[in-house]
């Protein structure tokens, strides 16, 4: 069964609903672990830094720190960069690695923060060797149960979401509450008809190739794996930044939050290819969940 019928099918959806009720249960239980480690966090800077597609849950909590926390300076930056560029020259980071299985960077950025007396706390799924895992738990690393790495990627940041969620729940009023309110919900029950909501985008991204893919710097890191996933059903399909996608005369694919009016606004009247929107009308940090399960559907209806 194509992709096309697969989306439309209420069966094969509904057979996911349960994978993702299981990654969210087991999302919340590296939700503790991740707010205790960030509450013991006594210096000014925070870095969340990432391997690979741990780029969007890191992303999440950066966004979500930079938006509720005035406190604490957010950072975020891939691990290699944060172990060359970053740690060497000063004494007061604290580092959240989020990784999907980039073993030998994690393990090099982690070597560098022991050497650098870092407090750090990483995350990574289950190696493919006992003596990675081995060298992994060596480190301290918290290795999640699942070994793909979307399934690894939408773990995590549902964890980051609802620790975000969490930590920030009285900050900003309404908005906190909000956050934590839908937190506390979760996310699989909706999963169905968010999926009717985007099919015919879904459809027509996946009707032709190539497919470029473009967002706003808040949805990068979850939009980088959309187009992943869509290479994953034979489509030619990577991302590049929004101004750059302005320029190009291919089929482009502009992944927006109801928040980017203005951006929206721009890539209809200046952009030189076909276009077309995944507009996402919910609270931004939201969007990168739901991104993600997106990414995880899409990847789950291909096996």
């Amino acid at each position: 069964m194509q992709l096309l019928q697969k989306l439309r099918d209420s069966s094969a959806i509904d057979s996911l609903v349960g994978g993702l009720e299981r990654v969210e249960r087991d999302a919340r239980g590296l939700t503790s672990k991740i707010i205790d480690f960030l509450k013991q966090c006594s210096g000014p800077i925070i870095i969340y830094s990432y391997t690979g597609y741990g780029y969007t849950p890191a992303s999440l909590l950066y966004w979500s720190s930079l938006i509720f926390q005035s406190s604490k300076h957010p950072v975020l930056a891939e691990s290699e960069e944060v172990s060359i560029y970053l740690l060497p020259y000063r004494e007061d980071y604290s580092v959240i690695v989020f990784s999907t299985g980039e073993y030998s960077k994690l393990i090099q950025s982690i070597q560098v923060m022991r050497l650098l007396g870092v407090n750090y706390y990483a995350i990574a799924p289950k190696p493919p060797t006992g003596s990675i895992e081995s060298m992994a738990r060596h480190y301290g690393v918290e290795i999640i149960p699942v070994g793909n790495l979307v399934e690894a990627t939408l773990y995590m940041t549902l964890a980051s979401f609802f620790t975000a969620s969490e930590l920030y729940r009285t900050e900003l009023n309404a908005r906190g509450k909000r956050l934590f309110e839908h937190g506390r919900e979760g996310f699989a029950f909706t999963v169905k008809s968010f999926i009717e909501k985007y099919v015919e985008v879904l459809e027509a991204v996946s009707s032709k190739s190539p497919v470029v893919v473009t967002s706003t710097k808040f949805l990068e890191a979850p939009s980088i794996l959309l187009s992943s996933v869509l290479r994953e059903h034979g489509l030619a399909s990577y991302y590049i930044p929004f101004e750059e996608a302005l320029s190009i005369k291919q089929r482009v694919l502009g992944v927006f939050a109801s928040t980017d009016e203005r951006v929206r606004r721009e890539f209809k009247t200046r952009g030189l290819g076909e276009g077309l929107e995944l507009l996402l009308n919910l609270e931004p940090l939201e969007a990168i969940v739901y991104l993600a399960i997106l990414s995880y559907v899409l990847y789950k209806l291909k096996q």
